[in-house]
This record gives structure tokens, sequence and C-alpha cells, in this order.
């Protein structure tokens, strides 16, 4: 569910109006090619892929699915947000409404019973540390911008 998820957001996010790496050009300054897009894109789908069969095989892995949440739920925020500030389409903002808020805080709230409060709360700080991450490395790293 969490890879099709995923596929089906950063295939709005390509294709979804101008696209968002045109959206970022022209209110970030920063160029995507067509291949860091979707290249980038694919090591998130292979990093989902490997939590979800970790989280499947071994109860100890369990904290990546709560991580994983916790960055789809940032994920649509952040999307449906800069929509409303921007007050118009940003792509990613109806997978972001319909599929991460909605996966995102049913995956935190459903898996928060099986493991310990202290687990669970390290596991929420390494998702929005995550997402903080990729926000920097895409819109903020001094001396860094993706070709």
């Amino acid at each position: 569910m969490l890879s099709a998820a995923y596929v089906f957001h950063v295939l709005e996010e390509a294709y979804g109006g101008r696209g968002l790496a045109e959206w970022v050009l022209a209110h970030e300054g920063i160029r995507f090619t067509v291949a860091s897009f979707f290249g980038s894109n694919l090591v998130g789908l292979a990093l989902i892929v490997a939590a979800t069969w970790a989280a499947r095989r071994r109860e100890f892995w369990r904290w990546t699915l709560i991580s994983g949440g916790t960055i789809l739920l940032a994920n649509g925020v952040c999307h449906v947000a800069v929509s409303a500030a921007a007050r118009r389409y940003v792509p990613g903002m109806w997978t972001g409404l319909a599929l991460y808020i909605p996966l995102g805080a049913v995956l935190i709230f459903r898996l928060r019973r099986f493991m310990s409060p202290r687990v669970f709360a390290l596991a929420i700080i390494a998702g929005f540390a995550i997402h903080a991450a990729v926000l920097w490395v895409v819109f903020g790293m001094p001396g860094f911008r993706p070709r």
C-alpha cells in the first residue's frame, strides 16, 4: 500500500499541472531534470519497499513504518499547505490530501500499540528528520542544486 501511494504521488508530482519540476523552477529557481526527479524517487521507492519488507519479517523493523507514516503525513501536509498559501494547485496536493495524509495517520495510529512509547517517539522524530533532510537537500542546502 505504501509503495502504491508513493508511485501515485510521484506520478502526480511529475505530470500534475505543469509538473512539480516546473513549479520548483518557477518558484525556487531550482532546475530538475526528468532523470534526476525519477532517479531520486526511485531511491525513495526502493527504501519504502525495503522498510516494508523488513517490518513484515522482523518486529524490530516496525519502527520504519511509523517513520514512513510520519514522512507521508508531513509531505501531504506540506503539499496542501503550500497549495493553500500559494492559492493555487501545487503538483502532489491531491495525492497528498487523498492518500498521504490519511495513510500516514492510519499507519501511525494503528502501529503505535506494537512498540514502546520511547521507540514510537523516536520513530516519529526520525520520520520528521528524514522529511526535513530531503527538503533541505532539495531546497536549501548551501552549494547544492540538483541538475
